[in-house]
C-alpha cells in the first residue's frame, strides 16, 4: 500500500469479519458493565442487613439511594464529556476505578453520613462507565450489528443486577453486609487493570483526534489483516461530515449536541428516554407492593420482578436485531405494543400463573423498548460528540427514573386504586413511541440522503474528464 494512501477507517470496519480485536472490545465491555449493574445495586442487596446492624430506620436509607441516582446523573455528563476529550479507553478505566474505589471504601463506612457520601462518589464511575461502553462498541462494530452488541453489553448490566440477589443471599449471612462492598470494589478494579493492558482506544477517536498515527495503523491491520496500513496514510471517516461537531470545551460540545438536524433529534432522544423511564422505573420499584396490594402472596409479588427483569433481557436482544435490520423507526412497536399491555395488568386481575407470565411480557416490551434507545442513541452522532451525546442522553433520562417511582409513591399515599395507577403508567410509552417514529423517519432521510450522495459521487468520477 502507498504511504500516500487515503483510508477510509468507517469503510474497513464496515467491510470487516470477524476478529479478535472487535471481540475483546466487546467482551471486556460486556464484563464491566455486569459489575456497574452489580454496583448499581449493591446498597439495595446491603440495606436489610444494614438496618438491623446499625438499628436504624429503613426509612433513613432513602437519602442515600437517593444520593446513588444523583451520583450516576452526574457521572453521564462527566465522564461522558472526558470521553470525548481524552478518551473512551482512559474514561473507562477512570470510571470503573471511580466506583470500585468508592465501593470498597465503604467497606468501612461507620454512619449514614459517610455511606451517602461514598455512594454518591461510587455512582459517578457507576453513570459514566455506560455512554462510554456504547460509544466505543459503536465505533468498532459495523452498523449491521450495532443494536445487537449495544444489547449483549446491557444483558451483561441487568445479570450483574441479578447476580447481586444471589451472592447476596448466598455470603451476607455468613459474613455480614460489607461483603458485598469487598466484591464490588476489588472485582471491578482488578478489571480496570485488565482493561489498562488489553482495552484499545477508539479507533475513530483517534482518527478525529489526530493522534497516534501509528496505533491507528496497528489497529486497522489487526481489523483487516492483509490491509497493510501504514502510519503514514491519511486516515478519514466519512460519517464526520454529520451535523453535531464540536470545539474541546464543555459548552461547544453541548452546543453541538441541537447542531442542524439534532436541534431536534436531541430533544426527542431526551424526552423519550424520559418517557422511558418513568414507566420502566415505576414498575421496577413498585411492582412487588402493589402487586400484594392486588393479592398476589409475597413470594409472587417477588417473582413478578424478577419475571419483568427476565423478560426484560430478551427483549433487550430482540429489538437489538430489530434496529439492526430494520432501523430506529422499528423499536416504535415495543412500546405501542407496552402500554394496552401494562394497562391491562391492573385492568384484568390477573391470577398466579396468568400474572406473571404477563409481568414477563410487559417486561419484555418496556425493558425491551428501553434498550432499544440505549442501542441507538449513539447512531445520531459523530464519534467527535458521540460520548457526550449519549452521556447526557442518559443522565437526562434520570429524570424520568427518579419522578416515576415519586409520582408513584404520592399516588398510593394516597390510595389511589392499583388499576387506575397502572393506567398512568401505560401513558409514557405512547410519549415514547411517538417520538421514536419521528427519530425513525429523520433516520431513513440521512440514510436516503447519505445513499444519494455517494452514488452521485460515483457518478462524478465515472464521468470522462
Amino acid at each position: 500500500m502507498s504511504a500516500a494512501a487515503i483510508i477510509d477507517v468507517s469503510a474497513v470496519i464496515e467491510r470487516q469479519r470477524r476478529n479478535g480485536l472487535v471481540l475483546t472490545v466487546m467482551i471486556l465491555s460486556t464484563v464491566m458493565m455486569f459489575l456497574d449493574g452489580y454496583d448499581l445495586h449493591a446498597m439495595a442487596f446491603a440495606a436489610p442487613t444494614v438496618v438491623r446492624s446499625w438499628s436504624i430506620d429503613k426509612g433513613s436509607l432513602g437519602i442515600v439511594f437517593s444520593a446513588g441516582v444523583f451520583g450516576i446523573l452526574v457521572g453521564g455528563l462527566i465522564f461522558g464529556y472526558l470521553g470525548d476529550r481524552i478518551g473512551r479507553r482512559l474514561s473507562i478505566i477512570a470510571a470503573t476505578v471511580t466506583f470500585g474505589g468508592f465501593s470498597l471504601l465503604t467497606v468501612w463506612a461507620g454512619d449514614l453520613n459517610s455511606l451517602i457520601a461514598l455512594r454518591f462518589l461510587a455512582g459517578l464511575g457507576i453513570g459514566g462507565l455506560a455512554p462510554l461502553c456504547f460509544s466505543l462498541n459503536l465505533e468498532y462494530v459495523p452498523g449491521r450489528y450495532r443494536g445487537t452488541v449495544v444489547a449483549i453489553i446491557m444483558l451483561g448490566y441487568v445479570a450483574g443486577g441479578s447476580a447481586g440477589g444471589v451472592i447476596a443471599a448466598w455470603l451476607v449471612p455468613q459474613f455480614g453486609w460489607p461483603i458485598v462492598f469487598w466484591i464490588g470494589g476489588v472485582l471491578p478494579l482488578a478489571a480496570a487493570v485488565l482493561s489498562f493492558f488489553t482495552l484499545p482506544e477508539s479507533i475513530k477517536f483517534l482518527v478525529v483526534q489526530g493522534r497516534q498515527p501509528d496505533e491507528v495503523a496497528r489497529i486497522l491491520n489487526r481489523i483487516e489483516l492483509g490491509l497493510q496500513a501504514r502510519s503514514t496514510a491519511r486516515f478519514v471517516i466519512d460519517e464526520e461530515n454529520q451535523p453535531g461537531h464540536a470545539g474541546t470545551g464543555l459548552s461547544s460540545k453541548i452546543a453541538a449536541l441541537f447542531d442542524g438536524q439534532l436541534a431536534l433529534i436531541t430533544p426527542l432522544l431526551w424526552l423519550a428516554y424520559i418517557a422511558s423511564s418513568m414507566t420502566m422505573f415505576f414498575l421496577g420499584s413498585w411492582t412487588p407492593i402493589l402487586a400484594e396490594a392486588s393479592g398476589h402472596t409475597p413470594a409472587q409479588a417477588a417473582f413478578a420482578l424478577s419475571m419483568f427483569s427476565l423478560g426484560g433481557a430478551v427483549g433487550a436482544l430482540m429489538v437489538g436485531w430489530m434496529l439492526d435490520r430494520l432501523g430506529v423507526l422499528a423499536i416504535a412497536i415495543m412500546p405501542v405494543i407496552a402500554s394496552p399491555l401494562v394497562a391491562s395488568v391492573g385492568l384484568a386481575g390477573f391470577g398466579g400463573s396468568a400474572f406473571l407470565v404477563a409481568m414477563a411480557c410487559v417486561g419484555f416490551f418496556v425493558v425491551g423498548g428501553h434498550q432499544g434507545l440505549n442501542s441507538a442513541v449513539g447512531l445520531f452522532y459523530p464519534s467527535a460528540n458521540r460520548s457526550t451525546a449519549v452521556g447526557w442522553a442518559l443522565s437526562v433520562a434520570k429524570i424520568g427514573s427518579i419522578t416515576g417511582p415519586l409520582i408513584a409513591g404520592f399516588l398510593i399515599a394516597r390510595q389511589l386504586p392499583v388499576a387506575n395507577l397502572f393506567l398512568l403508567a401505560a401513558l409514557p410509552p405512547l410519549i415514547m413511541a411517538s417520538c421514536v417514529v419521528v427519530l425513525g423517519l429523520s433516520q431513513r432521510r440521512q440514510t436516503t440522503s447519505a445513499a444519494s450522495d455517494v452514488a452521485a459521487a460515483k457518478m462524478d468520477q465515472a464521468a470522462p474528464a
